[in-house]
């Protein structure tokens, strides 16, 4: 049982599984969406606070030129050098802590209302123990990793190495349904996949204006 008002979701899923297309159809639905994507490249942008400490791990060669980060670069580096691993890890402890402190920010407009407030992160199993929130309800996108795969491929122009260490670089399926309470699946049509994010969001909705009080 929780109190009315603000429901806190995580929107959660692995790289190329349909995270954004949920989002955004849960903003068209009246939900209040956080994008750690975003907010990620929002501190080390020019003039962002995650660009000297990024720049003082990695080197003046992740710069853009232009005051912030040059984000291909750095992918580069912490995804397929050789200290990979180690070089995410130090990453994630940069950007982490800047990214929550913005994502605080972000909802301090709505902590009193009746809103659904979705926090779009993608590795939230991976950061589950050290981010600063609580979440009502955690909602997975799901998607097979071959879809995963092709999307990367031809949507983003990776090759399909590069498609697979990204995928491997992340959380495994299971711990991420271990983690969940809503799952959609991001590999079914649209119209079948707004019909279900449609029906959360109305079942959300009804828990933060107090017409349900169990999960």
């Amino acid at each position: 049982m929780w109190e009315v008002g603000m429901i806190r979701v995580g929107l959660t899923g692995g790289i190329a599984a349909g995270k954004s297309t949920v989002a955004a159809r849960l903003a068209q639905d009246g939900a209040r969406v956080i994008d750690y994507d975003r907010l990620s490249h929002e501190v080390i942008a020019p003039g962002g606070p995650g660009v000297g400490p990024v720049l003082e791990r990695f080197g003046a060669d992740c710069g853009d030129g232009h005051g912030g980060v040059d984000r291909s670069a750095l992918a580069a580096r912490v995804f397929g050098g050789p200290t990979a691993d180690w070089d995410r890890k130090d990453l994630d402890e940069i950007i982490h802590p800047l990214v929550y402190d913005l994502a605080a920010k972000a909802e301090q407009p709505w902590l009193e209302g009746s809103e659904v407030v979705v926090h779009e992160v993608p590795l939230l199993t991976e950061v589950r123990s050290a981010i600063p929130f609580h979440f009502n309800k955690v909602l997975l996108v799901e998607a097979p990793s071959q879809v995963r795969i092709t999307r990367m491929v031809n949507q983003r122009h990776m090759t399909t190495s590069q498609a697979v260490e990204r995928i491997g670089s992340q959380a495994n399926s299971s711990a991420r349904r271990a983690q969940a309470d809503l799952l959609v699946n991001g590999s079914q049509p649209i119209e079948q996949m707004f019909e279900s994010v449609d029906r959360i969001y109305k079942e959300l909705k009804a828990l933060a204006k107090g017409s349900s009080h169990r999960d």
